[in-house]
Order: structure tokens, then sequence, then C-alpha cells
């Protein structure tokens, strides 16, 4: 049912400096730039965030997967995700990993945390992870040899292109597999074991750990990455009426609206971009993550 990803939600510091950013060095574009509305806001079951400003950025060759940043006075700098469950990682498809690298190894908004590598045996797949200006954890991504993997995915048109797979830390990978095939009837991986450098050196585990992880294949432009995190690791915080911190929400493209689902608040008819007067709803996951379905 879900297809492909239409809009990652981020929660940030300041839209000024983000938005240059993005710009000057990722090469995004703004797409738009407005207010959150009471009713966006209660579709969210946020009601504080109503009146907060949000820009919409997207990537150079016009992919319609964007990335929506809201202001927030009450913006967390010690937040860290991968210390907890939900959506934790954002991964852009790049065309050469190595080149981004050399492109913000020096940048004083982007933080390296993880040098590209291959993530694994077969080097098919180069990725390297930063920081970005509100602490959001990107992981850019280079696939050299698909096929090795079993992807079908859509290669990259532009030196950094479009957001193709969103990572979700949960805390039990069985169960979050079986809840996306019965609520959303998405089929997923086997469990394999990854390294996942950020994650160990975030918990203090050796470097080499392996962590199950699962793909769920949405089309051939978007995944969802599951990965199960160690037991150390806490449910996000939720304030009241607020979006969760750092990355809060990931929306997704369906052709209808499901009247199965359990939305944390009625289904509602958004006018702004890139809704243009569709219907979304929001369901809450397994491990508090948002997940909003918007009708095509």
């Amino acid at each position: 049912m879900l297809k492909n990803i239409a809009i990652v939600t981020v929660v940030v510091e300041s839209l000024e400096i983000t938005e240059l950013v993005y710009q000057n060095e990722l090469c995004y574009k703004l797409i738009h730039k407005g207010i959150v509305s009471d009713d966006m806001a209660s579709g969210w079951c946020a009601k504080n965030v109503a009146g907060r400003p949000f820009i919409l950025m997207g990537p150079a060759n016009n992919e319609a997967v964007y990335l929506r940043f809201i202001e927030s006075e009450k913006f967390d700098k010690h937040f860290r995700s991968l210390k907890t469950y939900g959506w934790n990682a954002i991964e852009i498809l790049v065309q050469d990993t190595e080149q981004i690298f050399l492109k913000l190894k020096d940048s004083q908004y982007f933080r390296i945390v993880g040098e590209p590598v291959y993530i694994s045996d077969e080097k098919s797949i180069k990725a390297m992870q930063v920081l970005g200006p509100s602490n959001e954890l990107i992981y850019f991504t280079s696939i050299e040899k698909p096929e090795k993997m079993g992807l079908t995915i859509e290669g990259a048109s532009t030196e950094i292109d479009r957001i193709f797979i969103m990572i979700l830390g949960v805390d039990n990978i069985e169960s979050l597999r079986r809840y996306y095939s019965e609520k959303f009837y998405i089929v997923t991986s086997d469990p394999a074991p990854f390294r996942i450098r950020t994650l160990s050196n975030e918990h203090g585990l050796p470097i080499e750990t392996k962590f199950p992880l699962s793909i769920a294949t949405l089309s051939e432009k978007s995944l969802i990455e599951i990965d199960e995190y160690p037991k150390t690791s806490v449910y996000r915080e939720n304030m009241t009426n607020e979006l969760p911190p750092g990355i809060a929400m990931v929306s997704f493209y369906v052709d209808m609206i499901p009247n199965n689902l359990s939305f944390i608040s009625p289904v509602t008819v958004n006018k702004e971009l890139p809704y243009n007067k569709r219907k979304s709803a929001v369901i809450r996951g397994p491990v508090g993550e948002l997940i909003e379905i918007i009708e095509t």
C-alpha cells in the first residue's frame, strides 16, 4: 500500500541556516515557504506546532521527494536519534560518495561521523554519514552494483539526488515486520546482520558489531530500512501537542486512504504544498514513529 516517500519532516533550530546550508552545500532547492496551519497541526495531533514557520526543499533534479523543515523554539540541542527508537536517519542517493566526502569534509555545518566505506562484503554499496546543522543524521549512499544486493532501485541522475531510504530503529525487528506487513501490505526481507558504525559508536560497542537489518521495498525509488537497535536504546519522549524531536515524521503516498487503520486524528485535506488539496492522515507506529499517508 505504501508507495514512494513523499516528505520527511525534521524539527530544526534555525530555518535560515538550514535553507542556506542545504542550498549551498547539497544543491537542494527551496520549493515552498509557509506557516504550519491549524489543519496541518491538528492532523499531526500537534496543535502547538500551528503557526510555526517551515520550508520545503528538494533535489536539483526536481524529484518529488521533499524535506520539510519546521523551526521550533523548543529545539533540543542534546537530542541524539541513535539513542532512541523511531525514524533515525535520512538516506540520500548520490552518484559518488567519495566526492561528497571531499565536498563536505571541511563544512562548517555538516559534521562527518562516518567516512565512506562499503557496507557489505559484496562491495556493492558505499555510504558515509553526517550530522546536519540541527543534528539530523544523513547517509549519503552510492549504489555501484545493485544486482549483488538484489535491489531494483533507480539510480542517481544528479550529484545529490533524492531521499531513497528512511531508516527506522526498532526494538524487535520481527514484530515490526509483522506490523508493516499486516497494516501496509509491505513485504520485508529476512533480517541479515550488518555493521552499522554510527550505531556502534553511539552505544559504545565494538565497531565490528552487527545488527539485524531488514529492507522493505516500496517502489523502484523508495525503501524503508528496519534496524534492530541495542537494548540500551530508549523510546523517544514525545511532548503533548508537539512533534517528536529530530526526524519527526515520514510521509508516503498511497492510492487511497484505507478505513481500517487507527489514525491519531481525523483525515484532513490540506491546501499547502505538496498536499495540493489531497487527503492525508497519520498513524503512530509500534515504536512511536509517525507515519503520514497522502492520497494520490
